[in-house]
């Protein structure tokens, strides 16, 4: 064979060499980025998601005998709340009020998320027999508090309490503070240090005891680390309250409950021409009590058109430079009764 005909011989078995070459290593990548996406798009992660939730008109879910519904919305506001989302998903981190967090800063690693979701469903229900009683305190009817017992059902993986506190322990106080609640074992912790000691008074097995127990940060505040349950006897109120809210859950809405039952018993105490949306936890005293996602609550307010926003004073820096709505720190429902212009009893 002459060199003229073995040269294009040689390039052309070159050129497919190379081009084969070039296939094999654009299929490699192709390999690569499908597993890439399949990870990124459904490989879950210890991530969650906090996101603005919905603000819930209360004169659409709540229900007071023989009380007309207001005309003016009160909301209840919430939060939507996504756990270990894929890498993907966490992209949605960059929008306006999103917080990105470990899931075991608000799931305790012993729960399971269905388990999750019941604790949080009892907490709604409390809160909604709290609210009641107060608002109609409040209203000038005679209503006695309800007896109640706190007892601790389990622990989180992280809880240095399990070593000291045991299963159906009934707290009775923390550091002097009465327990009648797992709310009044929130406020009782608010002031505590994450991983200091505290002085819990209880009963175990008919026996009253006191002992050293150590807290535990979770999430933003100082916590037991432990499951606490609180058994109410049915509280009874003069006039009957209906709730028909079944897609939310937490302890929240308590405060928001409390204003609207009360402005249904007293039509003319609130002065209240504006939407009002606010969030709250709200305890037999009327305290009201810290919560979490308050910049995702006060999204949910503003786009609902709400015009003031009645926040916990534990939260009040958080939104308190929000724009377009209103933000007012309150302790107790009496001041969130004030802020709206209530009239005495």
């Amino acid at each position: 064979m002459s060199e003229r005909k073995a040269a294009p011989a040689a390039r052309n078995w070159y050129n497919s060499r190379v081009r084969l070459a070039l296939a094999r290593n654009r299929f490699r990548l192709y390999v690569v980025a499908a597993v890439l996406a399949a990870v990124a798009s459904f490989v879950p992660t210890p991530f969650s998601l906090m996101l603005p939730g919905r603000a819930v008109d209360l004169r659409q879910v709540v229900s007071v005998e023989g009380r007309a519904t207001p005309s003016t919305p009160f909301f209840l506001t919430d939060v939507r709340f996504a756990s270990h989302v894929t890498p993907l998903q966490l992209v949605a981190g960059i929008l306006p009020g999103a917080s990105i967090f470990r899931t075991r800063q608000i799931v305790p690693g012993s729960m399971t998320a269905v388990e999750y979701e019941g604790v949080e469903r009892e907490a709604m229900s409390e809160s909604q027999s709290i609210a009641a009683v107060v608002a109609e305190r409040a209203a000038g009817l005679k209503v006695p508090y309800p007896r109640s017992r706190v007892l601790v059902v389990y622990f989180s993986p992280s809880s240095r309490a399990s070593h000291v506190l045991k299963p159906l322990d009934m707290l009775v106080a923390l550091n002097g503070h009465p327990i009648a609640s797992n709310t009044d074992v929130i406020h009782a912790l608010a002031g505590v240090r994450p991983g200091s000691m505290v002085r819990m008074s209880l009963i175990r097995h008919g026996v009253e005891m006191t002992l050293g127990v150590p807290t535990i940060r979770y999430g933003d505040r100082t916590a037991l680390g432990a499951y606490l349950t609180t058994i109410y006897q049915r509280p009874h109120i003069p006039v009957a309250v209906a709730f028909h809210l079944p897609d939310v859950s937490g302890s929240s809405g308590g405060l928001m409950f409390a204003l609207d039952i009360y402005r249904r018993l007293r039509p003319h105490a609130l002065h209240v021409t504006q939407p009002v949306a606010g969030t709250g936890t709200i305890a037999y005293d009327g305290s009201i009590g810290p919560i979490e996602g308050a910049s995702q609550k006060v999204i949910a307010a503003r786009r609902a058109g709400a015009k003031i926003f009645l926040v916990p004073k534990e939260n009040y820096q958080e939104v308190k430079g929000t724009r377009g709505i209103r933000v007012i720190s309150v302790s107790t429902f009496r001041q969130a009764l004030k802020a709206l212009g209530a009239k005495k009893p």
